[in-house]
């Protein structure tokens, strides 16, 4: 099985990516073959215009990226917490996002905060985030609250009993991911018949 994380931070060096690479160890050990880390701060994808739907130039490197989308199965969605919101760079990626790069996949959405908070950009994804790429949001999800303790080591966190929670988290996904894939398969030319939302 192949795992997307995809860090939705603007900044470079951000806990969003320490966050990403944390869970690419437990995803590691969880029963995922191949697991890719796609940072947003350093791929500049442009916002969102209809020249995504000709191929015009300047979506190359989105048409790069969505390759690589349509061959995962499970994607984890990571997002710090910005005035009580997910980043504009994440809202615009899940609006690039179709059925064909998202459908049908079990995701798992994470919120990175400096303090306890770290719930609203869940809330946020959750109510709006899959619309119109069929994305199937599983119900737990990770929020790295306190990150600069938390995240102080490379590719580990300070609290044991969150360790074992992303842990078990982590599990899940591979479980959504395997049980899903016939269900993806099964309603292929469904997700083309129908490819919005209602």
């Amino acid at each position: 099985m192949k795992l997307s994380i995809i860090s939705g931070s603007h900044r470079e060096q951000s806990y969003s990516m320490k966050a990403a690479a944390y869970l690419q160890t437990l995803a590691d050990e969880q029963g995922f073959e191949e697991t890719e880390i796609m940072d947003l701060s350093t791929l500049n994808l442009p916002l969102w215009n209809e020249g995504v739907w000709s191929g015009s130039d300047e979506w190359s490197g989105w048409r790069v990226l969505a390759e690589g989308l349509k061959t995962s199965d499970a994607v984890v969605l990571i997002t710090p917490e910005w005035h009580g919101m997910a980043t504009p760079a994440l809202k615009n990626f899940l609006l690039l996002c179709t059925s064909a790069e998202l459908g049908h996949k079990p995701v798992l959405l994470v919120s990175v905060s400096a303090s306890v908070n770290g719930v609203y950009p869940i809330s946020e994804l959750r109510m709006t985030g899959s619309k119109n790429n069929h994305a199937c949001f599983i119900p737990d999800h990770l929020i790295f609250r306190d990150c600069e303790t938390l995240l102080a080591a490379d590719q580990a966190v300070s609290d044991e009993r969150f360790d074992g929670r992303a842990r078990y988290t982590i599990k899940s996904l591979a479980a959504y991911a395997r049980a899903l894939s016939p269900v993806r398969e099964e309603l292929q030319q469904g997700m083309k018949d129908f490819p919005f939302g209602m």
